[in-house]
């Protein structure tokens, strides 16, 4: 086990800088990082030499870090997250141990680092993995009575990625408490909800947060109104942020994020456990685990349903209890419970990816590198389910428990070395690498209502921004104030119709980059420069030369 929980690591940093950044967020990410490492400014993030307040520093100054060591990569703007995932997995397995035995323990962790959300967002530079990291740390916290621990884990958290932090163990431990009284031994669940909340985890709380929230108040007064109103109560109750979705989106990526371990984890559901479970929640801390598990998940899942705001990898904090409750269910009943129903979903699984090389669903748009990646690795790891459907059979017959747990790891530690391509591919369509690489050394980049996250990242230097509502940074903190930034000496932030101006004084060489649908600008603009570049999103002209005149 101790060698499957490895390999399943190693599967996690497999290759890590084998695609370039995607846009919009891992680009965007990945510059802020990369200004607060040149400019040696931990305490306020900047895009493009602006505030960015979209999200707290935690995230950002660790990538910074990796870069002050590593240099401006790919490999650096992950590293926080593929650590964050270590660390995770690291809990996980010590509190498996503690209940349930080193074998459980090994199981957790090796369960959590083959579910494929989080192989996904291990290997991205945002900020899921890290808050996944603090909420389980907070929630295993509170479980071991350790409160003051769990409200430093919620602090961090909070400087990762703000109040979600709270909510989620909050939205855990709340319903758990009521419903069992902390886990048994017959004290009141009101009681024990109030010791939540000690003075001294929260005062260790406020060390963490409010140093950091009070110096950039006072650096950007604005920001306490930005942060309350409307990146957490906008965000939660109203569409603003355009990622509203059905009450049932999270239904059918559930099941995908947490494959293939949500089998065992929901095996031991029927047979009237849960009665069981219910009545002898007071008195029995074994019959609290269940529910733990249980509130773990539907408390926050409940929600992210009411939420406004949705998106898949908010259930990443999730995946921890699918891991614990797959782990507690093996010890409990066996490596072989609900065998047949993995290996009937697996075999199907398996040959619906197969079938994917003889057809593409046709509304998916493809560039041709995605499509003609698609089929290899879609048969690749086709036969990967093919062989895990069988492995477990044959393990069962031999009463192997370790060949079934490898068999179902299989899966998920396959990804990365068989999407390589896919992986490449979909990053050459998503990142500005290319479009960077084109116009490097041509001049000064102007971008006409177009700002290509990852373009500076690659250039490494600022780009300026000709645009009305500076919506092209995606920073909605940017977005709120353009006027204010638009008047700073040496903005990068240029009214609309700047770029007309530098384009026929040319003071210095210079690069326009503008939507591939713009037109009117590109008509403009092929007036008199070569085009550079150009594909489905951007075309880049250039560079203009002294005195021209724009016709």
């Amino acid at each position: 086990m101790p060698l499957l929980v490895l390999a399943a690591v190693l599967a996690l940093g497999w290759n890590l800088n084998g695609h370039r950044l995607l846009d919009p967020d891992e680009g965007r990410n990945a510059e802020v990082a990369r200004e607060m490492a040149i400019d040696n400014d931990y305490l306020l993030p900047h895009l493009d030499g602006l505030p960015y307040l979209d999200k707290p520093i935690v995230y950002f100054a660790a990538a910074a870090a990796a870069m002050d060591l590593l240099g401006p990569t790919e490999t650096a703007a992950r590293l926080p997250a593929l650590l964050a995932t270590l660390a995770t997995i690291a809990v996980v397995v010590w509190f498996a141990r503690r209940r349930w035995g080193p074998a459980a323990g090994w199981l957790a962790g090796l369960a959590l680092a083959t579910m494929p959300m989080a192989l996904a967002y291990a290997r991205v530079a945002i900020f899921d993995s890290t808050l996944s990291l603090c909420t389980t740390t907070a929630i295993l916290a509170f479980t071991e009575e350790r409160p003051v621990l769990a409200w430093a884990a919620i602090g961090v958290g909070v400087l990762t990625k703000g109040p979600i932090a709270i909510a989620i163990p909050l939205c855990a431990m709340a319903p758990w408490i009521l419903l069992t009284g902390g886990g048994g031994g017959g004290r009141g669940g009101g009681a024990r909800l109030r010791r939540l909340f000690p003075l001294y985890g929260l005062a260790v709380f406020g060390l963490i947060v409010l140093p950091w929230f009070l110096l950039v108040s006072l650096r950007i007064p604005e920001f306490p109104r930005y942060v309350f109103l409307q990146e957490t109560l906008q965000r939660l109750t109203t569409g603003s942020f355009h990622r509203t979705a059905p009450l049932w989106y999270y239904l059918p990526i559930l099941p995908v994020a947490t494959f293939p371990w949500i089998v065992p984890a929901l095996a031991r559901l029927g047979g009237g456990r849960w009665r069981w479970a219910l009545l002898a929640r007071k008195v029995n801390a074994d019959a609290g685990e269940p529910l733990l598990l249980a509130c773990w998940v539907l408390g926050p899942l409940a929600f992210f349903t009411l939420n406004q705001s949705k998106l898949p990898q908010y259930l990443l904090p999730l995946l921890p209890a699918f891991a614990l409750a797959a782990a507690r269910a093996w010890s409990h009943a066996g490596t072989a419970i609900a065998w047949r129903p993995y290996v009937a979903l697996a075999a199907a699984l398996g040959l619906l990816l197969v079938s994917l090389t003889l057809w593409l669903p046709a509304p998916i748009s493809l560039t041709s590198a995605e499509r003609a990646a698609i089929p290899p690795t879609a048969l690749m790891l086709g036969a990967v389910l093919l062989g895990s459907a069988a492995l477990v059979w044959l393990g069962v017959r031999l009463n192997a428990p370790t060949l079934i747990a490898a068999a179902y790891a299989a899966c998920v530690i396959a990804i990365p070395a068989v999407s390589g391509p896919l992986l490449r591919a979909v990053g050459d369509d998503r990142s500005a690498a290319s479009l960077a690489a084109a116009v490097s050394g041509r001049g000064q980049v102007v971008g006409v209502a177009a700002y290509p996250p990852s373009l500076p990242f690659y250039l490494r230097h600022r780009v300026y921004l000709a645009s009305e509502t500076a919506g092209e940074f995606t920073s909605n903190f940017i977005a709120e104030y353009p006027e204010r930034f638009r008047d700073r000496p040496g903005t990068p932030l240029l009214p609309p119709l700047a770029w007309r101006t530098m384009l026929a004084q040319c003071p210095e060489p210079m690069v326009f980059v503008t939507l591939a649908e713009d037109r009117a600008t590109r008509g403009v603009l092929a007036g008199g420069l070569t085009l550079l570049y150009e594909d489905g999103r951007y075309a880049a002209y250039g560079p203009c030369r002294a005195l021209h005149r724009v016709r």
